[in-house]
């Protein structure tokens, strides 16, 4: 009998060892889309890193640069600027891709790396001259 509670423990264990899995990477990308989608994303500050130093401007309480993020996979912000968005995992790294269209009619691809995405707040990050920049946006 003792034998018999035994297995049956180490089966249930192996069961529950053998069902948890990572998350897949299509689930993330739904998730971080319904995160992102409908809302208007306002930036709230940044830091420029430029190799040991760097630079954070605020702009909490000012008018400043939002972005929207729309359920079609359209975008648009503050700027003017218009176009598409995608979702994507690259190795690990979960991104926003970006084809737009300037007030100008000039074409802008973007990426943005995405640090975190919750309900109400969004950190991304690209690089650019050598300086890594981070920009932290919130909904209100």
């Amino acid at each position: 009998m003792k034998n018999n509670i035994k297995l049956i423990l180490l089966l249930t264990l192996a069961f529950f060892a053998a069902s948890c899995s990572k998350v897949d990477p299509a689930s993330q990308i739904q998730l971080t889309e319904q995160m992102l989608q409908g809302k208007t994303w306002l930036l709230d500050y940044s830091i420029t890193q430029t190799g040991t130093s760097s630079v954070t401007k605020t702009y909490v309480g000012q008018s400043t640069y939002f972005i929207n993020f729309l359920k079609d996979k359209s975008t648009k912000d503050s700027d003017g600027i218009v176009g598409v968005y995608n979702i994507e995992k690259v190795g690990n790294q979960l991104q926003i891709h970006v084809n737009a269209i300037t007030n100008g009619s000039n074409s802008v691809e973007y990426i943005y790396n995405i640090e975190s995405v919750g309900s109400k707040e969004l950190i991304v990050f690209h690089t650019a001259n050598n300086q890594i920049i981070k920009r932290y946006f919130s909904v209100r």
